[in-house]
């Protein structure tokens, strides 16, 4: 947990020098799938706000991996949470997280999302589960999004995740994802890493290759 608030505490000066720069309105859905040397991934993010209202919205990162040799995939990760504004660009989020593992429970934190054509920051602690199980977590996504033409532009993404238990502080989960490519229009695609560690011990699984990633619903 203190991993999570300190990196959080260093974005905040970055978080608060943008409040006043022009953002893009609704976020479009994001869909991406990662073919490996290892295994497939895919990841879907959702962060709309409901249509007719200024503060209510709706916040999901679902992210499903499986190695090749498995016929089921054993690893997801799925948050579905409604959210309220309640400053410029700071949520309150609360709703449900599923792993395989720790099955569904609920969850609670807030969320600061900025989104502008070039530049994607989405910060979100947040507390799993309401008992001695309990699991802190921090999720942090950063995209990079510069155009080089009317119809093309660079796409470089950095993503982090990093949870433990409330109870003793041990390591529960991470990841660390890397992707950089193109976009051409809504279609985005090149060459990406995913890096993930698992329980106390941190059993690693890397996994490299390419993806293709669109957006939904502009």
């Amino acid at each position: 947990m203190k991993k999570t608030i300190f990196f959080t505490a260093l974005l905040v000066p970055v978080l608060l020098s943008a409040q006043n720069n022009d953002q893009k309105p609704n976020p479009p859905v994001f869909f991406e799938a990662l073919a490996g040397n290892n295994g497939f991934a895919s990841q879907m993010t959702v962060n709309k706000r409901f249509e007719g209202s200024k503060r209510l919205g709706f916040f999901s990162v679902a992210n499903i991996s499986s190695k090749w040799s498995e016929d089921n995939s054993k690893d997801a990760m799925i948050q579905a949470n409604l959210t309220f504004e309640i400053i410029k660009n700071f949520r309150l989020i609360g709703g449900s997280h599923y792993t395989p593992v720790t099955g569904l429970r609920p969850t609670a934190g807030v969320l600061y999302s900025l989104n502008f054509y070039d530049f994607l920051l989405i910060v979100n602690p947040r507390f799993i589960g309401f008992s001695q199980s309990s699991i802190a977590e921090g999720l942090v996504l950063m995209e990079y999004k510069p155009k080089i033409s009317e119809k093309w532009s660079i796409y470089s993404r950095v993503q982090g995740l990093y949870s433990e238990t409330l109870q003793d502080g041990m390591h529960a989960r991470s990841y660390l994802m890397l992707r950089m490519g193109l976009t051409y229009k809504t279609i985005t695609f090149g060459a990406g890493a995913n890096f993930d560690r698992y329980g106390p011990f941190k059993e690693s699984k890397e996994n490299y290759g390419v993806f293709a990633a669109t957006t939904l619903f502009n």
